[in-house]
C-alpha cells in the first residue's frame, strides 16, 4: 500500500514538472508554424505567371486575432509555395486550409492543374471548399469586413450553410476532381462577388472541363440542386398565381421546408437519348395572398397544379441552358446513359455529340403537405 501511494506520488510530481513544459514547448512549436487558411489563385498582372495569396490566421502578444495576407508571383503552384515561404519567418503548413478562390480570368483558362496539385497533397482533405470569385481573388482577401470573423471562417460558414440549405448543389475539392475527369459529366463550384461591406454568393460558375464557361443564377442555382439530388431544403418556392386579387395584380403563394426527389427514365430512340426527370416537390403553404379557401381539396389541387407548371418552366428553362447554351452536362446525364448499357464505353467528346441531339423532358408533381403555417 506504501508503496502505490509513493508510486502515484512520483507520477503526480512528474506531471506537474513534465506537463507544463509539454505545453510550452507544444506552444512554441505551434508559434513557428504559419497555418495556412485558405488560399487564392489569380492571373499576374502581366498574364504570364500566376498570382498566389494566402491567408495566415496570427495572434498578437494581447493574444488577439489577426489575419496575415501574402502574395507572390510564380509559374506553378510549387512554385507560388516556395516563394511564399521565403516571405514568412514561420514554416508554412497547409494542413488547416478551408477555401480556395479562384479569380475569374485564371478559371476561363483552366484550374484543373491548380486543384490536382492541392487533391495531391496528402496535408490537405479533400473536403475543402472550392470557388470563382468575380474579379480578382486577391481583393477577397485584403478587403476588410467589419463585424466578420476572419475571412476564412467567413467563407467556409457561408458556403457549407448554402450548401446545407440547398441553395445550390454540394461541391468541394474532391467532388470537382471527379466530375473534371467523369466522361459523363461537368463540374460547377459556387460563384462569389464582394460586396459593399460583405460577401455574396450569387449563383453558380459552370464548367466546360476545367474551364469556367458562364453562370447560373441564384434561382438556377437552387434548381440544379433540386433535380440533381433528393433531401429537404430550408428554402422556399415561390409560384405566381393566375387567380387576380385586384386588377393587374395576381396571387402568390410560397411553399417552404421543401423536399425533392427525382427520377430519371433513360432510352434510345432514333439514334439519339431520350432522358425525361420524374420530379416530386413536397412542401407546406408558408404564405398565400388570394382569396380562395385551402381547406377545401380542389382548392389545394389547384395550387398543387399551378406551383408545378412554373417550376416545370424553370427546370426546363434550366436544363435547355446548360445543353444549348453551355453544352455542359452538369446533370451527369452522360453517366445515367452508360450505366443503361446504351454505349460501352463513354469518350468524352462522342458523348457531347449525342448530348447535343439528346432530348430531355421534364414532368413536375407538387403535393402540398399542410395548409395551416400561413400567417
Amino acid at each position: 500500500m506504501k508503496r502505490s501511494v509513493a508510486v502515484c506520488l512520483t507520477l503526480a510530481l512528474l506531471s506537474a514538472v513534465v506537463l507544463p513544459g509539454c505545453t510550452i514547448t507544444r506552444s512554441k512549436v505551434l508559434e513557428e508554424l504559419g497555418v495556412v487558411s485558405a488560399v487564392g489563385y489569380d492571373l499576374a498582372e502581366d498574364g504570364g505567371d500566376l498570382l498566389g495569396t494566402t491567408v495566415l490566421p496570427n495572434f498578437t502578444d494581447t493574444g488577439q486575432e489577426k489575419v496575415d495576407v501574402l502574395s507572390v508571383t510564380g509559374h506553378t503552384s510549387k512554385e507560388l509555395r516556395f516563394n511564399m515561404s521565403r516571405m514568412s519567418e514561420r514554416k508554412l503548413v497547409s494542413g488547416q486550409i478551408r477555401v480556395v478562390l479562384y479569380g475569374e480570368e485564371l478559371s476561363r483558362t483552366g484550374i484543373l492543374p491548380l486543384s490536382d496539385t492541392l487533391f495531391r497533397d496528402s496535408e490537405i482533405g479533400s473536403q475543402i471548399v472550392l470557388a470563382v470569385v468575380e474579379g480578382r481573388a486577391i481583393n477577397f482577401f485584403t478587403k476588410r469586413y467589419p463585424d466578420k470573423p476572419s475571412i476564412d471562417i467567413y467563407l467556409y460558414r457561408m458556403l457549407r450553410k448554402e450548401m446545407s440549405e440547398r441553395s445550390m448543389p454540394k461541391t468541394n475539392l474532391h467532388t470537382f476532381i471527379r466530375d473534371v475527369y467523369d466522361e459523363g459529366k461537368d463540374p460547377v463550384l459556387p460563384y462569389l462577388r464582394l460586396g459593399k461591406e460583405d460577401i455574396l454568393v450569387d449563383g453558380l460558375a459552370v464548367f466546360h472541363d476545367d474551364k469556367f464557361i458562364g453562370l447560373l443564377n441564384a434561382k438556377e442555382a437552387r434548381n440544379l440542386a433540386y433535380i440533381s439530388s433528393k433531401g429537404t431544403s430550408t428554402g422556399e418556392l415561390e409560384a405566381t398565381l393566375k387567380e387576380t386579387i385586384r386588377q393587374g395584380v395576381h396571387a402568390h403563394a410560397v411553399l417552404m421546408y421543401i423536399k425533392t426527389s427525382t427520377k430519371w427514365d433513360v432510352s434510345h430512340s432514333g439514334g439519339r437519348p431520350v432522358f425525361q426527370a420524374n420530379v416530386l416537390i413536397q412542401g407546406a403553404v408558408s404564405e398565400y395572398t388570394g382569396g380562395h379557401n385551402l381547406e377545401e381539396k380542389q382548392e389545394i389541387q389547384k395550387l398543387e397544379q399551378e406551383f408545378a407548371e412554373e417550376y416545370q418552366q424553370e427546370l426546363s428553362a434550366l436544363i435547355k441552358k446548360l445543353q444549348k447554351d453551355f453544352e455542359t452536362d452538369q446533370l451527369g446525364l452522360g453517366e445515367m446513359y452508360r450505366a443503361k448499357g446504351f454505349i460501352k464505353e463513354l469518350e468524352k467528346e462522342k458523348w457531347r455529340e449525342l448530348y447535343k441531339q439528346a432530348k430531355i423532358d421534364v414532368k413536375v408533381n407538387v403535393r402540398i403537405l399542410q395548409t395551416g403555417m400561413i400567417h
